[in-house]
């Protein structure tokens, strides 16, 4: 199946690093568009005083991490949209999707502990679920 707008979310993780690599080779392959997207989710806070402090830095930590999978799909011959949005991940994740009509969401992942399960409100597989429910979207887990 071809694709025609492949959107791939990113982090600092060694997963999310392979996942940005093969999307940009999946876009290459298919002559589509990429979206990479980096989302400063604070949710984890949920009323901290520390929010603008935090949310400051992972802005920056945002542009810096979109910078080097820029790098990675421009080493594959493809060039990115980079998207940096404020919001719960999967809400920024399924207003991009949506966006850019992407027929594909890319996304790294690596097991979760027990303490992470609980920050994000269960198993991502169960995010990814509804994802899929709510726009309609493959999605391909890179782990």
């Amino acid at each position: 199946m071809g694709y025609r707008s492949i959107v791939c979310g990113v982090t600092g993780s060694e997963h999310a690093r392979k996942a940005a690599l093969e999307a940009a080779g999946l876009a290459r392959a298919n002559n589509a568009n990429l979206t990479y997207v980096y989302a400063v989710d604070l949710e984890f806070l949920r009323g901290g005083r520390a929010g603008h402090g935090v949310e400051g830095t992972l802005e920056t930590l945002g542009r810096k991490i979109l910078d080097e999978v820029e790098q990675l799909a421009w080493e594959q011959q493809v060039n990115p949209r980079k998207v940096l949005m404020k919001g719960p991940v999967l809400e920024v994740l399924k207003k991009v999707v949506l966006e850019q009509e992407a027929d594909l969401l890319v996304l790294g992942h690596e097991e979760r502990t027990f303490f992470e399960k609980l920050l994000v409100k269960g198993d991502v597989e169960d995010h990814i679920d509804k994802l899929k429910r709510e726009t309609g979207v493959e999605v391909t887990v890179i782990t």
